[in-house]
């Protein structure tokens, strides 16, 4: 089995759960469209915001959306992933992120951030949002300095937001007394859920049929029971459906039944 076979058998152009698919092409379930709204508010009140979720929920595909949806000339982003360092070095790949050269102290590029961030807003008119990937790995000293980052003019100027995202141990962090400054400055929490069932259906019968798919691939059976073992976790629904595609067409059916998910699931 080739995989241009896999997808023509099933009038496919392309993979429909391809982790490459541009943010035009996905759906906006109703859960998506309220965490973007929030996510929107928090760029248009440029403060503090936290993203969790568990792994495979969607908040790299929510990054993503937000980050093509700021508008040029007037936000830049800016993402950071290194996160399970020090205090120094993720100073350092903060530097790299907004294409300062670092140093060997953490305070002389602490105040070169700052000095940056001020200079963008005074000469370019541009708000950086700075997100930051992976956040539950960071270490209680690097979320405290997040927030002595984003105090300008003695907390009077929201001149730097920051969007922490991470699964959903970081919040229960924030309940320490080294974190109080933080957890006082956040405006705005986005909790991503999985999918729920009509959610789960929906998403997969829309990603079939934007790749091409002219009639119903899936059973409604299958579709229930790949809900039920993926736990609405969109890109385990993925993997499921993919997996469950692929041993469809190696049975020469049309559709991909329960028991081509069960197979599945019993390898």
């Amino acid at each position: 089995m080739t995989h241009s076979e896999y997808l023509s058998y099933f009038n496919l152009c392309s993979d429909p759960f391809s982790p490459e698919i541009t943010t035009e092409q996905l759906l906006m379930l109703p859960s998506i469209e309220q965490h973007m709204a929030s996510a929107e508010l928090l760029i248009d009140t440029r403060g503090i915001g936290v993203m969790t979720g568990k792994s495979g929920t969607g908040k790299s595909t929510l990054i993503r959306m937000l980050i093509d949806r700021l508008q040029p000339g007037l936000f830049k982003s800016y993402y950071v992933c290194h996160t399970s360092v020090g205090l120094v070095e993720f100073y350092t790949h903060l530097c790299f992120a907004f294409g300062l050269t670092p140093g060997c102290r953490r305070a002389s590029m602490f105040r070169a951030i700052k000095e940056h961030v001020l200079t963008m807003r005074s000469s370019s008119r541009i708000h950086p949002v700075l997100i930051i990937d992976e956040a539950h790995l960071l270490n209680n000293d690097i979320l405290a300095e997040i927030r002595l980052l984003t105090n300008f003019h003695t907390d009077s100027l929201n001149a730097l937001t920051v969007l922490l995202c991470g699964n959903e141990q970081l919040p229960r962090r924030f309940g320490l007394s080294i974190l109080e400054s933080l957890a006082s400055a956040i405006t705005v929490t986005i909790s991503v859920e999985p999918l729920v069932k009509e959610e789960t259906f929906t998403y997969i019968e829309s990603r079939l049929s934007a790749c091409g798919a002219a009639a119903p691939l899936i059973t409604k059976n299958a579709l229930e029971l790949i809900h039920q073992t993926s736990g609405g976790i969109m890109r385990v629904v993925g993997t499921i459906t993919t997996a469950s595609l692929r041993k469809a067409f190696l049975a020469r059916h049309q559709q991909v039944e329960a028991e081509h998910v069960q197979s599945i699931l019993q390898r």
